[in-house]
């Protein structure tokens, strides 16, 4: 007993001791002086390849900057039009479709949605209640979270259809129906949950109504009318090396090989709080650009620029009553709170209020990225990221995004 007592009191003294001399980073944005000073200083703390910012103040664009590379290894700069992977800010711009076909007559909100599609959603606890497209923009359609990252295809578009994909899950012929396990227990339009594989189905309602591909539809009704020039679902559209090189970083121990990416979120995130690693102690690692069979959910490409646009165009639709993407009346639905607020007193139509704003936030394989806006003061803060988040970096975006409502906003 005494021998054990000893040998684990020598144990935890070596790791006080490794602790104690371990080197570790201060963070200098603490005291950065201005907003450029912050934001290189969190580059370098937090090991972010590249990040590009964009701040809109009165619908006036007061700040639009990209730091950072967007390809660490050719040292190419992220800039505000360098493209990438917007991930979940995808969601409301499939929004902004399902509206436009809304205003167009092509669609009702609130249709079963097994009227419209080339398949059947068959869910096992609705009691013979439909879903409807507001219950899937509002994550309320009893339609479980799902995505593999096994079904991403490396460099090209994924060869699965979006609905031969979302058949073999929703539909009961399904190879991958496994008796309704991909449905909730709980009837359409009583409970919330956040689903990509709802968005996914949006998706599927918005080509079939609409008669062409989303990103067609996406294309020539929300991104060329708002000059959003870098922005498409397609993947085929950006020539090698026009995105942003998508990158994840593992958190190494000083003097030990042991590191932990964010696929290990809790060692990652202690590596990372403890002995908070230098840049000599962080790794780069490429992922490559890749194809989602569920692309509805978060598969448009764009620049902090692009979004830009689209936040200027929701914010002067709220101030003048009058827009280029849609009708006062379907503004006012997207925009309005949708659901009880026993069931979440926070969402809306694919948007989501957070922090007193209105936005989304997206996250992927070596991406980060969130768009929020305030319609009532005309304001916005848009941040896209070439690396996965963890933990750590969820707060430093969060310090981010204070200490740019501070320098810019006079939040």
């Amino acid at each position: 007993m005494k021998k054990t007592a000893y040998i684990i009191l020598v144990v935890s003294l070596a790791a006080l001791l490794f602790w104690a001399l371990a080197p570790r980073q201060k963070l200098a944005s603490a005291d950065a002086k201005d907003f450029d000073a912050f934001v290189t200083a969190l580059i370098d703390e937090q090991a972010i390849p590249g990040i590009a910012i964009a701040v809109v103040r009165a619908r006036q664009v007061v700040h639009l900057q990209g730091y950072g590379y967007a390809d660490v290894e050719a040292r190419r700069p992220m800039t505000a039009d360098t493209p990438m992977n917007i991930a979940s800010i995808s969601k409301p711009i499939l929004g902004i479709v399902l509206l436009q076909l809304r205003d167009k007559g092509l669609l009702d909100l609130d249709a079963d949605i097994n009227r419209l599609l080339p398949f059947r959603v068959n869910n096992p606890n609705a009691g013979g209640a439909p879903i409807t497209v507001r219950q899937l923009a509002t994550h309320t359609s009893g339609i479980e979270d799902y995505y593999e990252i096994a079904d991403y295809q490396k460099g090209a578009a994924s060869p699965t259809k979006l609905s031969d994909y979302l058949r073999s899950l929703v539909s009961a012929d399904g190879t991958r129906y496994e008796a309704g396990a991909h449905f909730l227990d709980a009837k359409p339009g009583t409970a919330r949950e956040y689903s990509n594989l709802g968005a996914g189905v949006a998706g599927a309602v918005a080509e079939a109504v609409g008669g062409a591909s989303l990103a067609a539809l996406a294309k020539n009704n929300v991104f060329e009318p708002l000059g959003m020039a870098n922005a498409s679902w397609l993947l085929a559209d950006y020539p090698v090396g026009k995105l942003a090189t998508r990158y994840e970083v593992a958190q190494c121990l000083p003097y030990t090989s042991l590191c932990a990416s964010t696929q290990q979120p809790k060692r990652n995130y202690l590596v990372n709080k403890i002995f908070r690693p230098t840049s000599a102690d962080r790794r780069l690692e490429v992922y490559p650009q890749f194809g989602n069979p569920n692309y509805p959910d978060g598969g448009v490409n764009a620049s902090a620029r692009d979004l830009t646009l689209l936040a200027q165009s929701i914010l002067a639709h709220a101030k003048y009553g009058r827009g280029k993407l849609l009708s006062q009346a379907s503004f006012e639905e997207m925009l309005k709170l949708q659901l009880p607020a026993e069931i979440d007193d926070r969402q809306r139509f694919f948007w989501r209020d957070r922090n007193g704003l209105t936005g989304h936030s997206g996250s992927d394989l070596g991406v980060y990225t969130s768009l929020y806006f305030d319609k009532q003061r005309g304001d916005a803060i848009i941040v896209l990221m070439n690396r996965t988040p963890d933990l750590e970096t969820e707060d430093a975006m969060a310090r981010l995004h204070k200490r740019a409502q501070a320098d810019f906003l006079g939040r």
